[in-house]
């Protein structure tokens, strides 16, 4: 096994540009105002092919688990799990409250024009929206995309606790890793049995835990905690499991999104193994990987605000409703990139100083007692 390019990931990131650009076309074409008029006037293979790019967030869900088992995979205590999760969320907090913020002040606006009626949000249901708890406490979502979040933060959690506990299981290097793997395992199957016996997981994340769990399992193949037959007899198991609901069950997501995620896996198996994970998928993918998450979170209110005027002002004209849609995806794709530059950037640099505090903290503990 080679082993694992210095550096990012660039293939990942265009993989996460992709995704990002799925679910943008998808909330064009099926959530704006104008979704009934262009699905009865546009052909029907054109709606149904935007309709797949709801699987968008199981192309995220894949990465994520690789991400974070690649990242996490020397984590020993529980000191280090919650510096973890705390520049994790140091990173990713910031975009999502001024989105929430956002999201509030245009909900608040819609009230003040005659006609339009805005949601209403006690500051209870905010301040649960902001520790992602909103789905498992059943409060209103100020964030319709929100709940992908909310699995993401599970996910997270869950990782980090299965590291933590490996580590004080033993001291061995070898057994740490291998009960890391087994545990997420054992949960993957859960996961996978989950649809074959009619058992649904709610708001909480063993329901996809399997996709994230393709993405953990290519990442200890890069590091070596996994050897190639492993990931083969993974990958086996996930195309029998996917024909079984697809072709026997009838139980296959209409949007295809196990075919997405097992799709997904089998790409970044490839690339690793022609040691192509580090290698550049083109500026244009790389631009969108790296808008990604503010693209994904500030998509739908702009799509929602532009394409719901565009209905109001055109009823009974489809190609004006069509190039406003269109229009709504330029204007999120700037709206992104603004949250990217003075939002997103400056909390990857908060979270980045926190790591250096930790390793020169850490060096200065060892200098004294060296001392």
């Amino acid at each position: 096994m080679k082993p694992p390019p210095p550096g990012r990931f660039l293939a990942l990131d265009g993989l996460r540009g992709v995704a990002a650009l799925a679910v943008l076309v998808f909330h064009m074409f099926w959530n704006s105002a104008s979704a009934g008029t262009l699905a009865e006037w546009m052909p029907a293979p054109v709606i149904d092919a935007t309709g797949l790019m709801r699987s968008g967030v199981a192309i995220f869900f894949v990465i994520s688990g690789f991400v974070i088992a690649y990242t996490t995979a020397k984590m020993r205590t529980l000191r280090e799990g919650g510096r973890f999760a705390l520049r994790r969320q140091v990173r990713l907090d910031p975009p999502y409250y001024v989105v929430i913020a956002a999201v509030l002040l245009i909900e608040f606006a819609q009230t003040l024009v005659p006609g339009l009626v805005g949601r209403e949000f006690t500051a209870l249901d905010v301040l649960v929206n902001m520790v992602y708890l909103q789905d498992i406490l059943g409060v209103p979502s100020v964030l319709a995309v929100a709940w992908t979040l909310c699995l993401e933060v599970q996910f997270y959690l869950v990782v980090v606790l299965l590291a933590i506990v490996a580590a004080r299981t033993t001291r061995s290097e070898a057994w740490r890793g291998r009960v890391v793997v087994w545990s997420a395992a054992a949960l993957a199957l859960a996961s996978l049995t989950m649809p074959l016996v009619g058992v649904s997981s709610g708001p909480w994340v063993l329901g996809v835990w399997w996709m994230f769990a393709i993405g953990m399992l290519l990442a200890w193949h890069t590091i070596g905690t996994v050897r190639t037959w492993h990931v083969a007899a993974a990958f086996a198991v996930l195309l029998a499991w996917g024909a079984l609901r697809q072709f026997v069950l009838g139980q296959a997501d209409a949007w295809g999104g196990e075919w997405f995620a097992i799709g997904t896996g089998l790409l970044i198996w490839l690339l690793i193994e022609r040691d192509r994970l580090a290698a550049s998928p083109g500026r244009v993918l790389l631009y969108f990987g790296r808008i990604s998450y503010p693209l994904y979170l500030v998509h739908l209110p702009v799509i929602a605000v532009v394409a719901g005027a565009g209905f109001k002002a055109f009823p009974d004209a489809p190609w004006a409703q069509l190039l406003i849609v269109l229009a709504s995806g330029g204007l999120a794709i700037l709206a992104a990139e603004a949250l990217h530059r003075w939002v997103e950037v400056p909390a990857i640099g908060w979270s980045r100083r926190l790591r250096r505090n930790r390793v020169e903290a850490d060096a200065s503990v060892g200098r004294s007692e060296a001392g």
